[in-house]
């Protein structure tokens, strides 16, 4: 890490420059409305230490099956090809924590990090969990760590909040050691930019009707195309990619919608390269 002074409040590291953190404030405020109206937010302590579990009748059940599918991807395909434990983890894109709370139980050394601390769905949620793990809120373009000092870094349905993609994970890649782990889990995939772009539209549209909001803030590109991928197999020892199917109910609508708005349906799954060894 850097040796630069920082703050601490409320058990978090505070990297995030004041004027960085005002700039973020009416993208939080409208994240947080969105959120709270889709049934994110929880003050149960039970509800965030069961995640990626959610009742059948939670509002965002079928979201979570998919992220249940795919943090079942990372336990089973990738995490058994590092034979030597306990690894330390960079999760980008933390939110309530729930993926470094579950890596934590499986021995793992763990950092969060996120824009938001809330303690409802953001990195203040960490109260909640009985392990502890190291929560930053900073942005993961401005991370203060050197680099290769990481097995796993774990970009957690949160890459497409960058606004340049490719220079976000090319900077990911230079704090993974030799032989580590690149993940990109759970963000839109298209084919085309024309899908990607298409259902940005059509998402701000959806968000202004039913929040009242006159403008939807994007602070980043907001999806990835598979020439994405290509290009990150390029920079690392290739790049698989495992998709995430979700229930077949979750399936049928998002592929009636494609139909209906005349464009393909997101692809959702895991995405992982590894660093080549010297």
């Amino acid at each position: 890490m850097c040796q630069s002074e920082f703050a601490v409040r409320e058990g978090l590291y505070r990297f995030l420059l004041p004027e960085r953190e005002a700039a973020l404030q009416p993208f939080l405020h409208q994240y947080r409305l969105v959120r709270e109206r889709e049934g994110y937010r929880s003050p149960a302590p039970d509800y965030y230490r069961a995640l990626p579990d959610v009742p059948a009748r939670d509002p965002q059940a079928p979201v979570w099956r998919v992220r249940r599918e795919s943090f079942t991807h990372l336990t089973h395909r990738i995490l058994p090809r590092f034979p030597h434990r306990p690894l330390r983890v960079l999760d980008l894109g933390a939110g309530n924590g729930w993926l470094s709370y579950r890596l934590a139980e499986l021995g793992y050394h763990c950092l969060a990090v996120d824009w938001l601390d809330d303690e409802a769905d953001g990195l203040g949620a960490r109260r909640h969990y009985p392990l502890s793990f190291i929560g930053l809120q900073a942005d993961f373009d401005q991370l203060p760590f050197h680099p290769r000092g990481f097995e796993l870094v774990i970009f957690n349905a949160s890459v497409h909040y960058s606004p340049d993609v490719r220079a976000t994970l090319e900077r990911a890649i230079h704090l993974l050691e030799p032989g580590g782990a690149l993940v990109v889990m759970d963000s839109p995939l298209y084919l085309t930019e024309k899908s990607g772009q298409q259902m940005l539209a059509e998402q701000a549209g959806r968000l202004k009707a039913q929040s009242g909001l006159s403008e939807i803030i994007q602070p980043g590109e907001g999806y990835m195309t598979f020439s994405d991928l290509d290009w990150l197999a390029t920079r690392l020892t290739g790049c698989e990619f495992f998709p995430t199917h979700g229930g077949m109910v979750w399936n049928a609508k998002r592929y009636l919608a494609a139909l209906k708005l005349r464009r393909e349906p997101a692809a959702f799954g895991v995405a992982v390269g590894f660093q080549p060894k010297p």
